[in-house]
């Protein structure tokens, strides 16, 4: 199995309520994404909770069964519109892609 992990940092908001509400929006745009996407296995979304200067904003954390599956989840139409979607909102990412 291959477990896709990948961080996002978001642009600065005018205040915390509105950065809270668009990370929400995020997680659930992000957990939308199994329903659409029969090669997740596994799907999991959390939000910082310390906000420390090296924390990032959002993670998502995915399993699949193989590398084929993860570059056919990269290229498929829902993930593409999360990816288009999520332009607003984050300004970095990092990503790891490894063996389970």
């Amino acid at each position: 199995m291959i477990r896709h992990i990948v961080m996002f940092r978001l642009r600065e908001f005018e205040n915390e309520t509105m950065k809270q509400e668009a990370l929400l929006l995020l997680k659930n745009r992000l957990e939308e994404l199994p329903q659409k996407i029969s090669l997740i296995r596994r799907c999991e979304v959390g939000i910082d909770v310390r906000k420390i200067e090296a924390s990032y904003d959002i993670v998502l954390t995915m399993d699949f069964d193989n590398l084929t599956d993860l570059d056919m989840y990269t290229n498929h139409p829902d993930h593409q519109a999360f990816i288009k979607f999520n332009k607003d909102y984050s300004v970095a990412k990092v990503c790891i892609d490894y063996e389970i």
